[in-house]
């Protein structure tokens, strides 16, 4: 029925307010490139493309990585540093089986079970492709920081060029596109993401 890609962010763009005119609270950022093939892989499949973001503030990388023994985070830096490694998500995704293989440590089921329950706890929300790509097009300038600094890959460590988007005013919660989807049905609802209406 749907192509979903779910989208995790836990660090707040602390310059949003100054840089993209958003809340650093209110502020999700998508990379454009995501929007590109979320758009072409619509095309392609005939499928609505959502993105299902859900954002706890300060679960970061960082603290994730807190619970991973020395010896994993090394081997993991090494391979993201390598520059001609393939396959870098399956080495972290052996590292999280491993790490709650059938018997992980008390402190890291704890550790887990708190992340879990506030990833759960937090409010989900939804962005069609369409949507995305509508407001990109019509926002570029203003939430794009990227696009207005020269040299902007070279200056920046070659980070990518993001699309800033209001939680509050360009998504649409999770809770309230299922409640669409069930009073509304499906008709409706396919017609409303390929209008970019969520």
């Amino acid at each position: 029925m749907f192509r979903i890609s779910i989208k995790f962010h836990g660090s707040r763009f602390r310059n949003a307010r100054d840089l993209v005119g958003l809340d650093p609270a209110d502020c999700f950022a998508l990379a454009t490139y995501k929007i590109f093939h979320g758009i072409k892989k619509q095309k392609d499949e005939f499928i609505p493309y959502l993105f299902v973001i859900v954002g706890v503030p300060d679960l970061t990388g960082l603290a994730a990585g807190s619970v991973i023994p020395p010896a994993m985070v090394e081997f993991s830096a090494f391979i993201h540093g390598a520059p001609r490694a393939e396959g870098k998500r399956p080495v972290e995704e052996a590292i999280v089986r491993h790490m709650l293989g059938s018997d992980p440590p008390e402190s890291v089921r704890k550790v887990v079970a708190e992340f879990a329950g506030r990833i759960s706890d937090a409010t989900w929300y939804v962005l069609s492709a369409r949507r995305a790509d509508k407001l990109l097009r019509d926002l570029l300038f203003e939430r794009v920081y990227g696009v207005r600094v020269r040299a902007f890959a070279r200056n920046y460590g070659g980070a990518e060029l993001d699309m800033h988007f209001s939680l509050s005013k360009d998504l649409t919660k999770l809770t309230d596109f299922l409640a669409t989807l069930k009073n509304e049905g499906l008709t409706k609802m396919l017609g409303m993401l390929e209008r970019g209406a969520m």
